[in-house]
């Protein structure tokens, strides 16, 4: 089976890969910000990480880009949403949202916790910035959040950074203490996040 593009015939194959590509693409990936901005608690502040850079200053060499640190450790989503304004006032084209691991410390009621993020992202979206959220799930057991997270991506077409801090939070080569990682556990978090933002940057710096 072919489609027709014009006067030209694309194989179905190569119609779908266009139409993926297009759809990995977030929501406000032209925004006209300047900024990268990474709202969260003690993992964004970099808590444990020894001598080694935190994971936005590990991304920042990454992207090549500079990325603003605005973690504060002990912060809950609700508390991350209302420090929410002195980050659009950055200007952001990206925030990279990572909240909701003392939210589970605290037995903060879920719908309290979803509440907070959807707000968060829904405000970002509305600065026009992208939203990107990483995972959080509980590194001592109980309620993980992952149903919640990947509702709150579907609903907002959010990109989600799914696996990589819960993966890392239950090996013990990556930690420095039950909560926090070690420099080589931010290391890997950094990587992860590049992989997901790198290609948005550069469509952003393409012509």
């Amino acid at each position: 089976m072919r489609l027709c593009f014009g006067s030209r015939r694309l194989p179905l194959l190569f119609a779908i890969l266009l139409v993926a590509c297009g759809s990995s693409l977030p929501p406000n990936i032209d925004s006209p910000g300047k900024t990268i901005v990474c709202l969260g608690d003690s993992i964004t502040a970099g808590i444990g990480r020894g001598s080694s850079p935190t994971f936005p200053e590990d991304l920042a060499r990454r992207l090549g880009t500079p990325v603003i640190n605005a973690g504060v450790p002990g912060d809950t989503a609700a508390q991350g949403l209302a420090r929410l304004d002195t980050v659009l006032a950055r200007r952001p084209w990206l925030v990279i949202i990572e909240l909701g691991g003392n939210d589970l410390l605290r037995h903060v009621p879920e719908q309290q916790t979803e509440a907070a993020l959807r707000r968060i992202v829904e405000r970002v979206l509305a600065a026009r910035a992208v939203p990107l959220l990483i995972e959080i799930r509980s590194p001592i057991g109980g309620n993980d959040f992952r149903a919640m997270f990947r509702r709150i991506s579907k609903d907002y077409q959010a990109p989600l950074v799914a696996d990589a801090l819960p993966d890392l939070e239950h090996q013990l080569r990556f930690k420095s203490d039950a909560v926090h990682l070690n420099g080589a556990g931010y290391a890997k978090l950094a990587d992860a996040v590049a992989q997901r933002v790198r290609p948005w940057l550069e469509r952003r710096r393409s012509p």
